[in-house]
Order: structure tokens, then sequence, then C-alpha cells
């Protein structure tokens, strides 16, 4: 056994797993000799599971079923790969369009994940699907700061350690929090080579179905040659961004805030 695996753990997801095909419900007893656990052994993580809201228990039968945390998280999941797949065509487009390399990311726990990308160049940036990177140096991450709630902001802004990455890295805390109050009324975040020296990238905002900000759409490209084309680089991300919103089910009904 591995010295970091944990067994109560393990046994927690096998029960978990005993729900897969048919099976609708289980008893403390039915759970016992398929794990081959002991019998109070398998009502203590049953309890812990349903403390969890991971199973319910049916106060008919006294047996256990999933519980709507599996629901939850099954959603969640399910949304991260429609918006993932409603917006790759906006990101072939606009970098068809433009010959610059287009990423769309997701925000978490003041980190941005890449989930996607269209690169004509792989050249220009060395972010590769699945790489994460400090929300407030990226267009992207910027933009998902911005939009969040008030409070989550302060939040962040008060546990964030804001490194310098390069001389443009905006590191003190008050100026980044004017920064996201900018973006969040201009509808565009950028990153002008304050994650990486020579790369500029202009980032926009994607809703779902309620309007909620669910990700960010970026262009990225040389410096010289992204700022050369400012204007209409972002006007062209601006629009990408609106059309996988629409995508993703929003309506030009839902006010932007």
């Amino acid at each position: 056994m591995p010295a970091k695996f944990l067994q109560s753990v393990d046994n927690a997801l096998q029960i978990l797993e005993l729900f897969s095909g048919n099976v609708a419900e289980l008893g403390v007893t039915d759970v016992s000799k398929l794990l081959g656990l002991g019998r109070s052994t398998a009502h203590r993580l049953l309890s812990t599971l349903e403390n969890r809201a991971f199973v319910e228990q049916n106060p008919v039968t006294g047996k256990y079923k999933l519980g709507m945390k599996i629901v939850n998280i099954g959603a969640n999941k399910l949304s991260r790969l429609n918006i993932i797949k409603e917006c790759h065509p906006c990101l072939e487009a606009l970098s068809s369009e433009t010959g610059e390399a287009t990423h769309l990311a997701l925000y978490s726990r003041g980190e941005i994940t890449f989930v996607d990308q269209v690169r004509r160049n792989p050249a220009v940036m060395s972010s590769i699907i699945g790489s994460r990177m400090p929300a407030y140096i990226t267009g992207t991450g910027k933009i998902l700061l911005a939009f969040l709630a008030d409070a989550e902001v302060e939040k962040y802004l008060q546990n964030v350690h804001l490194q310098p990455y390069t001389a443009t890295t905006i590191a003190d805390r008050d100026q980044l929090k004017e920064h996201l109050k900018e973006i969040r009324e201009q509808g565009y975040g950028e990153d002008q080579q304050e994650s990486e020296e020579g790369l500029v990238c202009f980032a926009a905002p994607v809703r779902d179905r309620t309007g909620k900000v669910v990700a960010a759409i970026s262009i990225s490209g040389a410096a010289s040659r992204m700022n050369a084309r400012k204007e209409e680089l972002v006007n062209k991300v601006k629009t990408a961004a609106e059309q996988a919103s629409r995508n993703c089910g929003w309506s030009p009904s839902y006010e932007w805030k």
C-alpha cells in the first residue's frame, strides 16, 4: 500500500462506486458484505458521506442512495465541458481572422487554467492546455477577477501574494483593485507583458445563460504587433466572447454588469 494511501478515503470512494449501474439503494449490511468491511465501519462511512450530502438515507427503507452533492459535482463537470465545446468555434474563428493565438481560460482559487487554445504559431505563447497561472498577471485572469462578486474580490486581494513576474506586472494591491474596476467598466482586460516579456494579450468575458461570467477568451501575440492593432483586436475579442456567450445560452436581454 502506498505511503500516502488513506484506506478510509478509498473505502468511502468505493461505496460511491457501488452505486454505478442499476444499483439505486444500499443498506449498511449490503455495503459491509460487498466491500468486506465490518458493519460498524460501513455505518460510520455511510454516516460521514450522508453528513457531506454525498448519500441520502431513505426514511422508509433505511437504505442509502446517492445524494445531491454528486449531482452538483457532475453538473459542474458537464457545464465546463459544455463551455469548452461551445467556445471552441469562436477561438477558431478569432485565430483564423487575426492570425494570432487564442485561448479559453477558467478561474479557480486565485489561478486561471487554460482549457482550450488555437495557435497558428506554437512559438507565440508557452502556455499549454491544462497549465495554470496566477490570475493577476494575465488578461484572462484579470477579466475573471474583475467580474467576481465584490466580497470575493476583496478576499482575493487580502490573501494574494503579488509577485512581480516582469517589470510591468501590477504588484500593488490598491493599483490592482483600481485596475480591476477599470476592466469591469470597459469590458476587456489586457496583459501588457505582465506575465511574459514581449507578450501582449487582450481578453473578454464569456457568460452563461444566467449572465454570470464563467470563462474568458483571449488573443495573444508579440507586443509590437498586438499594440499596433489594439483597437481592432480588442473589438474582435469582445465580439468573439459575445458570440461564445450566446453559444453558452446568454441572451442580449441580460444586462452585462
